[in-house]
């Protein structure tokens, strides 16, 4: 007689309705804070910040311990690895320039870009270049990748720069006055500092940081990134929109669709200077 093979079951339901719950949690997450931080203000909501991180790290590392044999996240070159190297230069590029101004004049002030997280696109921008221009191949010759990267750093400056002041209305800086400057857009010294950047991230710090990025296990990397990336998107164009609005009030404009009535209502002039402390509508050089 045929005995029956016993058949195990499948449990993707329950690895669905998991992954569900994770992303509803996530968005969740997000929508309280930005609206904490639109109320409550940039550093009193940047812990909340912090928390969602520090969950989401130790989830992956709880997960990756039980699932060491997962498929690796984000292996090779592609998009994911990309987009998270472009989210942390952001954030390192804000820190960075929150203590060099500290260290200048003795006061704590916010340098983040983004009115939503704490972002500073110039040097997110500057990493994703450095990864997709240099990061394909990082057996190049330490002084070409040098050059490339002083190269990168200046193009990056000054189309920011450039985009700032025509787009949005608005100077984050003016190097007019600096020694060595380029249109008041950035400065040979700072290109080369961008080159040492460029060199130290493309020999030491990308490699790690790939490591680091693949350690997610992929099932939990591709439930978490969707939402992520979500939140990111939408505080750039929440950020870069009322930027704009805010550079047209600075021409007297008024407000010419629900849009814009909505932006004047609740992104006005004095949450945007808690922000953007630069001169609005001011040509480089003026």
């Amino acid at each position: 007689m045929k005995t029956k093979k016993k058949t195990t079951k499948k449990q993707p339901a329950k690895a669905n309705i998991k992954d569900i719950l994770i992303q509803a949690g996530l968005a969740i997450y997000f929508t309280v804070y930005f609206i904490a931080h639109h109320f409550l203000g940039v550093y009193n909501v940047r812990w909340i910040f912090y928390i969602g991180v520090a969950a989401l790290v130790a989830y992956a590392v709880a997960t990756h311990k039980k699932q060491k044999k997962e498929e690796k996240f984000a292996e090779g070159f592609c998009f994911y690895k990309v987009f998270l190297v472009y989210v942390i230069g952001c954030m390192i590029g804000t820190y960075y320039e929150e203590i060099l101004t500290f260290c200048r004049s003795g006061q704590w002030l916010s340098r983040q870009g983004i009115i939503y997280g704490p972002f500073n696109p110039v040097y997110g921008f500057g990493f994703l270049a450095f990864t997709v221009l240099l990061c394909r191949n990082l057996k190049r010759k330490w002084w070409l990748t040098y050059i490339y990267s002083c190269l990168i750093g200046g193009i990056v400056e000054t189309a920011s720069s450039l985009i700032g002041e025509y787009i949005f209305k608005a100077n984050a800086w003016d190097y007019s006055d600096k020694f060595l400057n380029i249109a008041g857009r950035t400065t040979i010294p700072y290109m080369l500092f961008w080159g040492a950047g460029g060199l130290i991230f493309v020999k030491f710090v990308y490699p790690g940081l790939s490591k680091i990025i693949e350690l997610l296990p992929k099932r939990i990397g591709n439930v978490i990134m969707p939402s992520f990336m979500i939140f990111v998107i939408l505080s750039h164009v929440v950020s870069y929109t009322a930027l704009f609005r805010y550079g047209t009030r600075s021409e007297n404009q008024p407000a010419g669709n629900a849009i814009e009535n909505v932006l004047d209502e609740h992104w006005d002039d004095k949450l945007m200077k808690q922000y953007y402390d630069n001169p609005v509508h001011e040509k480089i050089g003026e």
